[in-house]
């Protein structure tokens, strides 16, 4: 283990302020374009609070003040952060982002999760955090590292655990976070004490046959998100590196690619930053800017493409305990019915009124106090 310190170059903050201020956005289709990307009047003002209010020190001296590690086995490197609760009686649990997220979507769940006393949760279970950037994202990432699946990347977190003396713990993931979460607890389900999940990563076949109502709402949300939602996916399953290049040239093409990401998936009735910090989503941005992580994120979906095997599969269920938060403008949200076919051992099934895809940024609270209700059970 090294001890890590994020520590950004004044030549890389005044080379990306320059690419801003020098990249084109063109405003065309502004009355056609609702539903069609992100819009020109919104990625304006994006990048023009990226540009002059932004600041990349702030967030990076916020995140500095934990204590941060890299985790190097058989070549591949990980970045983590472990922070320790000052309450008695501290669980481990491990926070697992996706994709196109980071270790920031982490930092105002992170106090409610250390010190729930200190932070009007009297009575909540206090935790020790394991946040890991997912290798080949962020700090985890450089060029000459392999890029990995993921189930690669649970074997590796499996090994960081044990390299750390946890031998039982907790995980909470969402987006590729629960694919990983679901897949470490098939493979160590002795070390894992149980997991959490605000994403069901539940097989996505349209042919299947509704047993009731529920089901039978869920494969027609299914089929709106399947036509007109992943056309992500389909790129990055098949021509990463294309896209790369591109996302990789310039900082404007970046932030619209993500940003739309974060419009279209967070629970904002089109007023994104009355729901999340604009300054932590473009410390996401930042960092896969200036780590150049992009076509490496997008490798779990190469893969994933390539493969005739679903990650999770009903043939080898997950036993260990697990707990779900439903939040509604989740991409996509199946019902007990189906999450019951791959998940043996449901204790807690939470369903919200508002929220989206990243609750950890959106919902930081109610997901804190879902994941204390979780555990709780399990015990």
């Amino acid at each position: 283990m090294e001890k890590f310190k994020s520590n950004i170059d004044n030549k890389a903050l005044e080379d990306l302020n320059f690419k801003i201020t020098n990249g084109r956005l063109l405003d065309w289709g502004s009355d056609y374009n609702n539903d069609a990307g992100i819009s020109f009047k919104k990625i304006s003002y994006i990048i023009d609070y990226w540009k002059n209010q932004f600041s990349w020190k702030k967030e990076e001296s916020n995140l500095n003040k934990f204590n941060q590690f890299i985790f190097t086995k058989d070549s591949v490197k990980t970045h983590f952060l472990h922070v320790k609760s000052t309450e008695e009686n501290a669980l481990p649990l491990l926070l697992i982002h996706g994709w196109p997220g980071s270790i920031f979507e982490f930092l105002d769940i992170i106090p409610l999760l250390i010190n729930p006393e200190k932070n009007s949760l009297k009575g909540n279970q206090p935790f020790d955090l394991i946040i890991p950037t997912l290798p080949n994202v962020g700090f985890s990432f450089s060029p000459s590292q392999k890029p990995l699946s993921l189930q690669e990347i649970s074997s590796h977190l499996i090994d960081l655990m044990n390299a750390l003396g946890y031998k039982k713990y907790f995980i909470q993931g969402g987006d590729l976070g629960s694919f990983i979460a679901s897949i470490m607890a098939v493979n160590a389900p002795k070390n894992i004490s149980g997991v959490h999940l605000n994403m069901l990563p539940l097989p996505r076949g349209l042919d299947k046959e509704a047993n009731n109502s529920e089901e039978a709402i869920y494969y027609e949300k299914l089929k709106h998100f399947m036509k007109f939602e992943t056309g992500y996916q389909q790129i990055q399953g098949t021509k990463p590196f294309t896209l790369a290049h591109a996302l990789n040239s310039s900082p404007v093409a970046l932030c619209s690619y993500i940003a739309e990401k974060f419009y279209t998936w967070t629970d904002n009735d089109n007023d994104l930053f009355d729901k999340i910090n604009i300054n932590t989503m473009l410390a996401n941005i930042s960092l896969y800017w200036f780590s150049g992580c992009i076509g490496a994120s997008f490798w779990p979906y190469l893969m994933r493409h390539r493969s005739v095997d679903w990650p999770i599969d009903k043939n080898s269920p997950i036993n260990v305990p697990m707990g779900y938060s439903e939040f509604p403008k989740e991409i996509f949200s199946p019902p007990i019915t189906l999450a019951s076919q791959f998940y043996k051992n449901i204790v807690l099934w939470s369903s919200h009124a508002s929220g989206g895809h990243f609750a950890a940024m959106e919902k930081p609270r109610e997901l804190a106090i879902d994941i204390n209700k979780f555990v709780n059970k399990t015990q």
